[in-house]
């Protein structure tokens, strides 16, 4: 009774991880993510003024990051050795979707009506875009979907709702563009 149970499980989460992947557009992903390590696990997103990091939806909505603190993907610890979920896996993905909780928590009108779902979505869409344009990204329909459901969950809802704004917090680290202090480290990836 139990494998029959895994069974359908199994068959009933490829069904929906198929049918989010169909259903998901892809965009246009252009830019570089300009990340600083300022220390273990604190990360500063700089844009880069010649080539900022931009997403351009299939409904023609554009999203492009501006500076702000990010993790990468929040994802748990214990997933991090499992194929296709660390937390700079599909890097510009986790920055734009950062970049979306930012302008929520800051009150950037700039935001619209996106809600916590449209994140998600957004973060979906760009993920499969990397999936589909980057030769090196597998294709994995149940990591979009799994990704998608993190995402999308009641915590990532409560999140959502009540984070709050570090703009300033941020600000403190700059000065006229550039960071005060000197990061352990940059990356710079091109789209």
């Amino acid at each position: 009774m139990k494998k029959l149970w895994v069974i359908f499980i199994a068959f009933f989460l490829t069904g929906c991880a198929n049918y989010h992947y169909s259903k998901t557009n892809v965009g246009t992903l252009t830019g570089n993510v300009r990340v600083q390590w300022l220390e273990p696990d604190k990360f500063l997103f700089i844009p880069d003024s010649n080539k900022p990091l931009s997403f351009k939806r299939h409904n023609g909505d554009v999203i492009t990051p501006g500076i702000m603190y990010t993790d990468g993907g929040s994802i748990p610890r214990p997933l991090w050795g499992v194929r296709n979920y660390s937390p700079w896996g599909y890097a510009p993905a986790f920055i734009v979707h950062d970049w979306l909780f930012v302008m929520k928590h800051c009150n950037n009108e700039a935001l619209g009506d996106y809600d916590v779902d449209d994140a998600g979505m957004v973060m979906s869409e760009i993920i499969k875009t990397l999936m589909e344009k980057e030769e090196n990204i597998e294709i994995n329909k149940f990591v979009l979907y799994s990704m998608h459901k993190a995402v999308t969950s009641e915590i990532a809802e409560e999140l959502w709702e009540n984070g709050e704004c570090n703009e300033a917090t941020v600000r403190t680290f700059i000065y006229k563009g550039v960071p005060k202090i000197k990061p352990m480290m940059e990356y710079t990836l091109e789209y």
